[in-house]
């Protein structure tokens, strides 16, 4: 078979890797931008937000879906809520991903996506989806005037972190994120000590991320957040979006949704890769090898 054939039989999305990972040679730099990436990230206007996110480790990325889809995230998120068990219940509303077309729809965004493949490469899987619904504080709860349980998301790695962010999370407010209201607070520029904050640094200066309805917050695995206290009334409804690189453990266990046939065949193409679909790993079994497409085409994401 000649070299022009086997090219033809390789697809063209693939092809298109293939000549990313030749550009760079396999050694794309942290935050760096494969080549098939870069017209994406220019169409979507994600270069400046994609700058600041270097700079400081978070990031506002403006318009990512319209009010419409963000009010449906909000009622899937109460819905689900209310109906809990346990602790956290009309609080918390956990493993998400795949119960609502308006989870989905956020999930697979293409703005979110994009970012991320920066952030934490192509082949990214879904890590942890989680709906968290947060209320005025009590009159007599103390004012802490700042971020409450300072860390870094990538807490269960040791330091120093690696250099390749490995998690990246986006924080959507259905209705937007104000500093009364309760807007996530990070450190500016934490993520460059690639480390766990210490008791002290946790007390570091902090700043409200604040967020406009449709738009999206979004930090790295090593920068330095914390939750801030809402003193209005009503409520901040936030989808918690978590991405991980590839050779990384993701928090949720979403794979059960490869085997529902229903689900696959009306959900976004997206979902097929952050479910880890055409990951090798757990390919190989007493009764067979790896799967050796799955393993070449882990290769080549992970080099992007």
């Amino acid at each position: 078979m000649s070299e022009a054939s086997d090219s033809a039989a390789i697809p063209q999305d693939i092809q298109q890797l293939m000549t990313s990972v030749a550009k760079s040679e396999g050694r794309l730099a942290p935050y760096g931008v494969s080549e098939h990436l870069a017209p994406r990230i220019e169409e979507l206007s994600l270069v400046e937000p994609l700058a600041h996110f270097q700079e400081y480790g978070y990031a506002v990325i403006e318009d990512v879906a319209p009010p419409e889809d963000m009010d449906a995230l909000r009622e899937v998120i109460h819905r689900i809520a209310d109906a809990s068990a346990g602790p956290g219940k009309g609080e918390l509303a956990p493993y998400l991903l795949g119960l609502d077309p308006a989870i989905d729809r956020i999930a697979t965004a293409p703005k979110l996506l994009a970012f991320a493949e920066v952030s934490v490469g192509n082949g990214m899987r879904a890590s942890q989806f989680l709906g968290s619904i947060k209320r005025q504080s009590a009159a007599d709860a103390p004012d802490t005037g700042g971020a409450a349980g300072i860390h870094a998301d990538q807490n269960w790695m040791p330091a120093p972190f690696p250099e390749h962010n490995c998690v990246v999370t986006f924080c959507v407010p259905c209705e937007g994120m104000t500093a009364e209201g309760g807007a996530t607070r990070v450190i500016p520029g934490s993520h460059i000590h690639r480390r766990h904050p210490t008791p002290s640094e946790s007390a570091g200066d902090s700043i409200a991320i604040e967020v406009d309805k449709g738009s999206v917050a979004v930090w790295d695995g090593s920068v330095w957040h914390g939750s801030g206290q809402r003193t209005i009334p009503g409520t901040r409804t936030v989808l918690h979006a978590t991405y991980q690189r590839l050779y990384t453990q993701p928090i949720d266990d979403y794979t059960y949704l490869l085997q529902d046939d229903d689900y696959m065949s009306s959900a976004p193409e997206a979902m097929r890769g952050l479910l880890g679909a055409d990951l090798f790993f757990g390919t190989a079994t007493r009764e067979h090898m790896v799967d050796l497409r799955k393993f070449g085409m882990s290769s080549l994401r992970s080099k992007l």
